[in-house]
């Protein structure tokens, strides 16, 4: 039975800055949630909103935070269910109602001596995975700079890298994916990211010009609520379509579902409320013949760490995007 909720801030200084939709970002910043039961367990939670992906603000998120304790204090958690029921009033909060099912999480992995991953893969096919693949990100940066980051990330073992593009300028978008390509050759994953930057008719111009370098795909090619022109850009070249910011919750999936704007899906714990709610974007993602892929909003460690226990709970084979944690400064 919950006995207390406590929260405390956090801010997390990025390595560089950090450009959203809306703004350039210099820290991360949320709350970090305790949970305590009358064992005297306590489960850790972390709640933190990022502009651009359709969750509340950082005030917004503290004032459920606050008044979480109201609705939670003596609620009996004994299985899955139990946290989604407990937690329903929150679902226009994600990064509030995030940080509150992984603390309620972590205490139910205590009381069954099951980890995180082992409850969630549970209640779908049993098995958790040994191995999660893992990308690496490059920036909008210069050729000459993508190609030593490149050599880099490869030297340190990652098979897959994501490159921005979308910028205004196309022909240094193309030359820092050829440099990237030219470090790492065709054994190397790479996919690409432009960040809702395209129109349509831009889009699958630049994704043709793009096809000789063997992408794996292109994520977010044109503005997330243009689903139609996803879709055009889907059926108008050959490299498949990964879909974000249009996701955010089961419904947006839904829609991206039925417009058959996608290959892929980016799913996102902290934008969906969590990774319960995640596991059902992906297994609804699976049904639909979609590929899926777990990323994180450039959370700190104990976020990160439940994307990562969620990807190793699912089926999926391509590389997810947890190695986020080298965009901040954690120490």
């Amino acid at each position: 039975m919950i006995k207390s909720i406590q929260f405390y801030p956090y801010r997390l200084a990025f390595r560089e800055p950090w450009r959203t939709a809306r703004e350039t970002l210099y820290y991360r910043e949320g709350w970090i949630v305790e949970i305590g039961d009358n064992a005297l367990r306590t489960g850790l939670g972390e709640a933190a909103p990022l502009d651009g992906f359709g969750m509340e603000s950082l005030v917004e998120t503290e004032f459920v935070l606050k008044e979480s304790g109201r609705s939670l204090i003596d609620t009996e958690i004994r299985n899955l269910n139990d946290i989604e029921n407990a937690l329903v009033k929150y679902d226009r909060s994600p990064a509030a109602k995030h940080g509150l099912e992984l603390a309620l999480l972590h205490l139910l992995s205590q009381a069954q001596g099951l980890s995180v991953s082992q409850i969630l893969a549970n209640s779908i096919s049993g098995e958790i995975r040994d191995f999660v693949p893992i990308n690496a990100v490059i920036g909008a940066i210069s050729p000459e700079r993508a190609a030593m980051k490149a050599k880099e990330y490869i030297d340190r073992g990652y098979p897959c890298l994501k490159i921005k593009v979308g910028t205004q300028d196309f022909e240094a978008d193309l030359q820092r994916v050829w440099a990237v390509r030219s470090q790492g050759g065709n054994e190397l994953q790479i996919r690409v990211d432009a960040n809702q930057g395209w129109s349509v008719a831009a889009a699958i111009a630049n994704l043709k010009r793009l096809e000789f370098l063997n992408l794996e795909y292109v994520e977010q090619p044109v503005v997330a609520s243009d689903l139609g022109g996803m879709a055009e850009v889907r059926r108008s070249q050959s490299i498949p379509i990964a879909a974000d910011e249009s996701v955010n919750n089961l419904a947006q999936l839904q829609r991206v579902i039925e417009a058959q704007a996608a290959d892929i899906i980016i799913l996102k714990p902290m934008a969906l409320g969590g990774i319960i709610t995640a596991k059902h974007a992906a297994s609804r993602a699976f049904q639909a013949g979609l590929d899926v892929v777990i990323t994180t909003t450039i959370d700190g460690a104990i976020a990160r760490q439940a994307a990562f226990d969620l990807a190793a709970a699912l089926p999926i084979q391509r590389a997810c995007g947890l190695a986020t944690g080298d965009l901040l400064i954690e120490n």
